[in-house]
């Protein structure tokens, strides 16, 4: 019975307001082998790309590297060792070191993963790259703004309740 609605000719009027009356206020996203992605607004997106990065890592096809773990491990080693320069009172050089440590970790993990931009298409590695410059921006920024607020303080004297 579908089969003969869908091969039934409407006129342009017909087709307007049936698609209208039956076009739901939210679409749900198109199959990836479908290759066409409708654009949405910006916390939409996020929700929905959250959810897809969900799902993916947890599928059984999606295998991860052993440097994949490897990073995993850099992450939580950064954080404690920054934790414990900032906690532990040591000299200016000893808290320096978690920061190079930090650092050398961030650059290990972008090098892993620029490597999957070549199995991308042209339009995808580019977007990639347009998010990766973006969280660079991001990074450059918010230490700035630390920076300066650090600079504030420390020009102030030092919060007034110590």
């Amino acid at each position: 019975m579908a089969e003969a609605d869908s091969t039934k000719p409407e006129s342009a009027g017909d087709a307007q307001g049936s698609d209208a009356a039956a076009k739901p206020a939210f679409e749900p996203p198109m199959p990836q082998e479908a290759g066409n992605f409708p654009r949405r607004a910006g916390l939409a997106n996020l929700y929905l790309a959250i959810k897809h990065i969900n799902d993916a890592s947890v599928a059984e096809n999606v295998k991860q590297r052993f440097s994949d773990y490897v990073t995993i491990i850099l992450v939580i080693m950064c954080i404690l060792s920054l934790v414990m320069a900032v906690s532990v009172p040591v000299s200016p050089v000893l808290k320096l070191l978690p920061l190079l440590f930090t650092v050398g970790s961030v650059v290990f993990y972008i090098i892993n993963r620029l490597g999957i931009m070549i199995s991308l298409t042209a339009r995808q590695a580019l977007i990639v790259w347009q998010i990766l410059v973006a969280g660079f921006w991001l990074g450059v920024t918010s230490a700035m703004l630390v920076m300066l607020a650090c600079f504030y303080f420390v020009s102030q004297g030092g919060p007034s309740g110590i």
